[in-house]
């Protein structure tokens, strides 16, 4: 491993750690820390050092550097609780600059009956939901390291009132060719303020600094993932960092299926208190290609909570 990745992932921690570290539960805009990919949440969330698949973008925006085609995809989330969301990106290289990319993220509460003081009905209905509409560039930075940086508008609105926010994406991905192409990430999401607040105090936005890496197995047909997961988040013990890893793996069943699974330690440990967590934190999917087209599932197991069930299509031009 080269001495400037170590440095660069040491400079990410220090600073987010000294200057925007928070406490859990304390942020607005919580559907930016969702996942929106198929392919990403079946892998527990592993996307963070994965390269040339769009989806990847939502992990970390470098992944797409070095990318020579035009992608699209869309995709769909039935949320907890029955909320909705989703996300449509375009990425395509762009002359000497490298790899432009667009992507829109939403997220539907639905509506709701609206009370008076004394919680009785007034027969009116209201609505809530959030979008975040970003712009990102990648590009190679030689010897193996690719970066990408991205910004976002970001929007939310329950009834007539609203808030919005300005937040900034960074990544680096560094691939190891002397080990098979082991590729290690480290990304940065949401580092911004807001522009607007739903009362006189300044909200947070969730920061997400991940740290990642991806090997494909060479006797094997498995593509292997791991990460460690929401490090800004303040913690008694620093043993209690580690605690919040996942692991995926993308099994190749033909050149057209792909199996995927994935565990994610943090969901796991977060319901556990809520009683039964058979597979809490346990996620799966399928990936089939035909054409130019992809077609991801992805189900994650939430326990007690419920499931969340995800359905995205992607291709290329």
């Amino acid at each position: 491993m080269k001495p400037k990745f170590l440095l660069l992932t040491m400079i990410f921690f220090i600073i987010v750690q000294n200057g925007w570290s928070q406490s859990a539960g304390t942020t607005s805009f919580e559907f930016l820390r969702s996942q929106y990919s198929p392919r990403g949440a079946a892998m527990g969330g592993n996307l963070i050092a994965i390269k040339g698949d769009i989806h990847s973008v939502l992990y970390n925006p470098a992944a797409l550097s070095g990318n020579l085609r035009r992608q699209w995809s869309v995709n769909y989330i039935d949320h907890l609780l029955d909320f909705q969301g989703g996300n449509l990106a375009y990425a395509q290289p762009f002359m000497n600059f490298g790899n432009l990319s667009a992507n829109l993220i939403y997220f539907n509460y639905g509506t709701f009956d609206e009370t008076d003081e004394f919680g009785d009905r007034t027969g009116q209905t209201f609505g809530a939901s959030e979008f975040a509409l970003g712009v990102g560039l990648s590009n190679s930075l030689g010897s193996g390291f690719d970066y990408g940086l991205g910004v976002k508008f970001v929007y939310s609105s329950i009834e007539s009132y609203s808030a919005s926010a300005v937040a900034v994406d960074a990544g680096i991905i560094y691939t190891m060719a002397s080990l098979d192409n082991l590729k290690l990430g480290v990304s940065l999401l949401n580092l911004g303020g807001t522009l607007s607040n739903y009362t006189d105090q300044r909200e947070k936005l969730p920061l997400l600094l991940r740290v990642g890496f991806s090997k494909r197995l060479a006797h094997l047909p498995l593509l292997f993932t791991g990460s460690l997961n929401d490090l800004t988040t303040s913690e008694e013990k620093v043993a209690d960092r580690f605690k919040k890893f996942a692991l995926g793996g993308e099994f190749d069943l033909t050149n057209a299926v792909k199996l995927r699974l994935g565990y994610q330690n943090e969901i796991h440990s977060s319901i556990k208190p809520l009683g039964r967590t058979v597979f809490g934190g346990v996620s799966l999917g399928l990936g089939v290609f035909w054409r130019s087209f992809r077609l991801d599932y992805s189900y994650s197991n939430f326990g007690d909570l419920g499931s969340q069930n995800r359905i995205g299509i992607s291709g290329s031009l």
